[in-house]
């Protein structure tokens, strides 16, 4: 047992340290050494005609010890087998057989019992265990188809080298295979189960018992094997009475019990039978003790079975008689089905739930409690969800006897036959009709405005609170939005509070029919409402809303026989810029809101000065911009970008400007993010691309047929349409201008929030020629993953690295590092803002591919540019600036 212990340890053991370690080996030699004393006490004192012993104890342990510990203990067997051949005086070619032999038998069946054949009842860790005769039977099954390989291999082996003549061959295959089967049999589950020794025989009255049935297991050994009291008993049979110890152990102490009474008894009969005595006192000379075995290997299998089988039967009746406790018990309701979804049982919670007794739904489907307010749909999706997983839970509405509705908590599951078909459903129901209502009927008046329905002020301070962390945590902006009607006093008071009661529901109505998709609506107080815009990355849409809602509101009521004006004023708050917390958002919005009243009613106000001109400018510059495009406002002015190693204009980049009829020019950054917000970016885009387009055709029949234009586009153009880039291709092969002619700028911060539509946009520009160039390179959370995986060929170095540029500074070593990096990748690298000379011999000293700037050229409408080709086709002289 401190062998099967020990052996238990080592898989974690050899889980830390390499096989053979130290633990390992001594665990081993261990092993090694039992076996071989178990072997010579065998063949010293049981062996019959010469070699062979009736039974082979070391077989069971070398199997018993590859079970527990693993084949990784091959060796300590191997060894063990070859030192006991070697002290019964062995022949070293009789050894090597005797150690290929007895070794291969017990990995043999491992190999059987863990490779299973294909077959799904062989649980390994289970055969293990031995706790049903399923385990049994299979390792049963391994000892047959083991011990008969390893016989034949021995008794072949030995034949071969002349040490076993051909006469006694057959008498000898069948006792040696009948010798280690039998030591499977009964050594192999005493070991196994033997390894933790029984719990509560020696306790309370158990241990009279118990001791009872270990003292009469031996007496009748003795009786029956060894003899004793053989002329008090004279003829009278005694053989069966090791069955009444069997039986005992089987049903009264289980698995120890039955492998301790064979284990006894059996040693007790080969003591007897070497001595000449007892039961198989004269099968020695007989039959070479073949009755013996054959007996003792019959009383093995049937012994362990019968009390395998009565311990599987007692476990089954624990959980059966449990199972029907729980199910008479539940205050769960509970119907079971056949597979026809009849009904073939039910709990006595289910009639207290539904009402109906037992034989009123036995036999009919489970539609009796259906109350038809579930579509085919929600049945169907329900019965699809249990084929494909064998079982549902959710809430579903049912109706009683009586006819009352009932809403329950429902938990289907599939019953399996052995061969895996579909035996019946069990269904598992709670009714929380009662909790429903009351959790619902709470909520709502906690929540919700009883009036117009809409969330009130505590759940609108709930949720402002919710979405002011969020907009924190996210850095995104939030604006509160308080609604106040005019004069709803005067209304309220003149036509009365029924009249003022319709005009705050369809005031609300309309204010949640717009609302919807774009914020939380809620009603603060009797005439007060409350919007909240949240995740807003800018605030140009707040204003477009607010107006918007005031045009709602301005719409004639009619309320029964009366129709009635109304106009609001409205105050705006913003987070993090006003305020941010609750109670300095609802002051700020509230203020805001006084001011919109006393600046003349039916407007808005931002809650700042500076945020209401900023405001109003924007609006302005929104709409001015609609039609700036139609008007011919805009210009596209060319910046040309040169080869640094000759000085050739090879490329141009594209950029906007606003020519405003009253304001002059304004500055892209200006006006491109109130295009971005409002959408007309992908408008702008469109009409960019197409100057450009035209632009790079003129200039590459006329000067240089390699010319390229980029043009710079935002992610929201991306996001907006990926599909209108099919319109660009097209437009190129109308004008007969290649992909290549036009390079997409787009800058890190579109690498960052990249998304599968931005991704699959990039990849249509390269497949139809286009390239792409990586703008404001290293002045964001510059990647490399996004340089292979959008497939870059440019990357533009900022013009912060180059402004300050010098030869001793840090900015060189980094466009450097920029340059060879880029060059390693296959890639070009074009430098912005270059304005001196020395920049330039700097940015070409290490190999900068291209390069704009002041230095060359401002940027310059297009008839400039013409004009740079026509003055020298070539390429523009590299002049120092005229202020160095």
């Amino acid at each position: 047992m401190l062998l099967l212990r020990k052996l238990q340890v080592f898989p974690l053991a050899i889980k830390k340290f390499p096989m053979h370690r130290w633990v390992s080996i001594g665990s081993m030699l261990l092993l090694a050494l039992t076996y071989a004393l178990l072997a010579k006490i065998i063949i010293e004192n049981f062996a019959a005609q010469g070699n062979f012993s009736p039974v082979w104890p070391p077989s069971g342990l070398a199997l018993a010890a590859l079970l527990v510990g693993g084949h990784r203990f091959w060796p300590g067997i191997a060894l063990g087998v070859f030192l006991a051949n070697y002290l019964a005086g062995k022949s070293i070619e009789s050894n090597l057989v005797f150690v290929i032999g007895n070794t291969a038998e017990p990995l043999i069946a491992i190999w059987f019992l863990r490779h299973n054949f294909k077959c799904k009842n062989i649980n390994y860790e289970s055969i293990i265990k031995l706790k049903n005769s399923s385990d049994y039977s299979w390792l049963a099954v391994s000892a047959i188809l083991s011990v008969s390989i390893g016989t034949m291999l021995c008794i072949i082996g030995l034949s071969l080298i002349n040490e076993l003549s051909s006469p006694v061959l057959t008498f000898s295959l069948l006792v040696w295979w009948i010798a280690n089967l039998l030591g499977i049999a009964i050594f192999t589950p005493f070991f196994l189960i033997w390894k933790k020794l029984p719990k509560g025989w020696f306790e309370g009255y158990r241990a009279i018992e118990a001791l009872a049935f270990i003292g009469l297991t031996i007496l009748i050994g003795q009786i029956v094997h060894l003899e004793l009291f053989y002329h008090e008993l004279g003829s009278i049979a005694r053989g069966y009475w090791i069955v009444v110890c069997a039986t005992w152990g089987a049903i009264r102490f289980g698995r120890h019990g039955i492998t301790l009474v064979l284990t006894i008894t059996f040693v007790q009969a080969m003591i007897g039978a070497a001595i000449g005595i007892g039961l198989f006192g004269k099968d020695l000379q007989e039959s070479g003790l073949i009755n013996m075995q054959l007996a003792y290997l019959v009383v093995s299998v049937l012994g362990l079975m019968l009390m395998l089988t009565i311990y599987e039967l007692r476990k089954s009746q624990d959980e059966m008689r449990l199972a029907l406790l729980v199910y008479h018990k539940s205050s769960e309701a509970m119907m079971v089905t056949d597979a026809n979804k009849c009904i073939i049982s039910v709990n006595p919670a289910f009639t207290e739930v539904t009402g109906y007794q037992s034989a009123e739904v036995i036999g009919k489907t489970p539609r009796i409690l259906s109350a038809g307010l579930h579509s085919k749909e929600f049945y169907q999706t329900m019965w699809q969800s249990i084929g494909a997983t064998g079982k549902w839970q959710g809430e579903i509405q049912n109706r009683r006897k009586n006819g009352e509705l009932f809403t329950e908590v429902l938990s289907i599951n599939t019953l399996y036959n052995l061969d895996g078909t579909i035996q019946g459903w069990v269904g598992l129901f709670s009714d929380i009709s009662e909790r429903k209502k009351k959790e619902e009927l709470i909520w709502r008046q906690a929540n919700y405005d009883q009036l117009t329905g809409l969330p009130n002020r505590r759940m609108i301070y709930e949720r402002l609170n919710e979405e002011l962390k969020k907009c924190q945590y996210e850095n995104k902006q939030l604006a509160l939005i308080l609604i106040n009607i005019d004069r709803f006093r005067e209304i309220n008071d003149t036509l009365g509070h029924h009249y003022g009661d319709l005009l705050l529901k369809e005031v609300s109505q309309r204010l949640a029919t717009f609302s919807q998709g774009k914020g939380m609506l809620g009603r603060l107080g009797s005439d007060e409402f409350a919007f909240m815009l949240s995740n807003l990355d800018g605030t140009s849409l707040v204003g477009y809303y607010v107006n918007s809602i005031l045009e709602q509101l301005a719409i004639p009521y009619h309320l029964e026989n009366e129709i009635t004006y109304l106009t609001a004023s409205i105050g705006i708050a913003l987070f993090p810029t006003d305020a941010t917390d609750i109670a300095t958002m609802l002051k700020c919005a509230n203020h805001a809101m006084h001011t919109a009243k006393r600046e003349g009613r039916n407007c808005f106000h931002y809650f700042t000065n500076s945020m209401q001109e900023t405001a109003n400018t924007r609006m302005r510059l929104a709409n001015d911009l609609r039609h700036a495009v139609k008007n011919g406002e805009l210009l596209v002015h060319y910046q040309p970008i040169i080869d640094l190693s000759t000085g050739y204009i090879q490329k141009a980049e594209a950029l906007v400007r606003w020519q405003h009829p009253k304001s002059g020019i304004i500055n892209p950054d200006k006006f491109i993010p109130i295009a971005e917000e409002t959408g007309l970016i992908v408008e702008i885009g469109d009409w960019i691309f197409h100057q450009a387009a035209t632009q790079v055709k003129y200039c590459r029949a006329t000067y240089n047929s390699n010319f390229q234009i980029s043009i710079n586009k935002s992610p929201f153009q991306f996001k907006v349409d990926s599909s209108r880039c099919h319109s660009w291709f097209e437009h190129l092969k109308k004008l007969g201008l290649p992909g290549e002619s036009i390079v997409v700028e787009i800058t890190e911060s579109s690498m960052m929030e990249a998304t599968n539509n931005i991704y699959d946009y990039l990849l249509k520009l390269r497949d139809n020629g286009m390239q792409v160039a990586l703008d404001d390179f290293g002045t964001g959370y510059s990647s490399l993953a996004y340089l292979k995986k959008f497939d870059i060929d440019y990357i533009k170095i900022d013009k912060s690295f180059v402004q300050s540029l010098s030869s001793d500074s840090d900015d060189l070593t980094l466009c450097e590092a920029m340059v060879v990096m880029a060059h390693k990748l296959n890639l070009r690298v074009i430098a912005e803002g270059i304005e001196t000379w020395d920049q330039f011999e700097l940015l070409k000293s290490i190999e900068c591919d291209f390069g704009q700037g002041y230095l060359f050229s401002k940027p310059i409408p297009a008839n400039e540019l013409n004009q740079l080709f026509a003055e020298n086709t070539a390429f523009i002289p590299l002049k120092k600036s005229v202020g160095e």
